[in-house]
Order: structure tokens, then sequence, then C-alpha cells
């Protein structure tokens, strides 16, 4: 299981994307608005798909997009989707 520190710090993903893997998981990880330009409500995007070609090379098909909580909750939601997603690619 990655570890909370590896996904850095909350307010990273209010202008970056991070992308990592961990065994034959891949993942990316970016803020997204699903909310209105006036009345924002902000969340975090994760895609996952089986390595292990990059995410520009994976088909759609094989990618499974997930949100959550833009939130330390919302992290701690995503470290355990993260793990449930490395077992079902094992």
């Amino acid at each position: 299981m990655l570890e909370r520190k590896v996904l850095y710090v909350l307010d990273y993903y209010k202008k970056n994307t991070f992308m990592g893997s961990d065994g034959p998981l891949y993942f990316r990880i970016h803020r997204i608005n699903e909310g209105t330009e006036d009345n924002p409500e902000y969340k975090l995007e994760v895609i996952t798909w089986p390595g292990p070609f990059i995410f520009d090379k994976t088909p759609d098909e094989q990618k499974t997009y997930k949100s959550f909580d833009y939130s330390e909750a919302g992290m701690e939601e995503i470290l355990k989707y993260l793990d449930e997603e490395k077992a079902r690619f094992s």
C-alpha cells in the first residue's frame, strides 16, 4: 500500500498533476471542477490503468476514472482505492 506522504500535500494539486505507479498499477491524480465557474466544486480525479504503458499510449477502454473529495479525507480514500485497483491488476 502506498503511504500518504507519497501523494504530496493537498495544495500541490491546485496546479499540478501527479502521475505514479505501484507494481502493475499506473495512476494519475489531478484536481477537477465539477461545479461552475461561479460556484466551483473541486474534486480530485484519479485515473487508473494497467501498466506497462504510459497514459497517452494506453487505450481509453483500459482506463478507470473516479473522483474524490478535495480534502485530506479524500486523499485517504484515494490511498484505499489505489490499493484495491492494484489488487485488481495483479
